[in-house]
């Protein structure tokens, strides 16, 4: 199912998919934590995007894996790599989780006349924690991702160029 898209390995499709939507996302979650008077924007695109992720992130591993086992690569080439690209699917899960309570319910005003988008929210101290806690995972994937694509890099480029 993970093999292939139009005749070439599914992973270097959804890879390119993986390292846009992570980073970004995790940017739109500190940019939501910091930024509460621009919450009326970026909510929706946060929630939406943090349930994209996850998935993403599950069908770029799952695809690696089925790279790895057609290609037969041994797990001292592509095993730092794996085991990293393991890790970020269970921080992302993490992350989705924290930005989607974070996108449901943190308050914020509204920069529109109208006060359409704005919201009470939970109390502020636990506002304050989850925002700190969502910026804190953000921080732990943006590594994660370049740590990640780093061993990936150098299992396919090291000794080639």
């Amino acid at each position: 199912m993970f093999e292939e898209f139009l005749g070439l390995p599914m992973h270097v499709f959804v890879i390119h998919a993986a390292l846009a939507l992570i980073p970004a996302t995790a940017l739109l979650a500190i940019a939501f934590s910091v930024l509460s008077s621009w919450r009326w924007l970026l909510r929706w695109p946060l929630v939406l995007m943090a349930v994209a992720t996850p998935v993403v992130t599950f069908v770029t591993v799952q695809a690696g894996k089925a790279l790895k086992d057609e290609l037969g690569l041994p797990d001292e080439l592509i095993g730092t790599h794996a085991s990293r690209g393991q890790l970020l699917l269970y921080y992302v899960l993490v992350f989705a989780v924290l930005a989607v309570v974070a996108g449901l319910v943190m308050g914020g005003p509204s920069l529109l006349a109208s006060g359409a988008g704005a919201r009470q929210g939970v109390a502020q101290p636990a506002q304050v924690t989850l925002g700190v806690l969502l910026v804190a995972v953000s921080v732990l994937v943006l590594v994660q991702v370049v740590l990640t694509g780093d061993a990936g890099s150098r299992a396919v480029w090291e000794g080639q160029i």
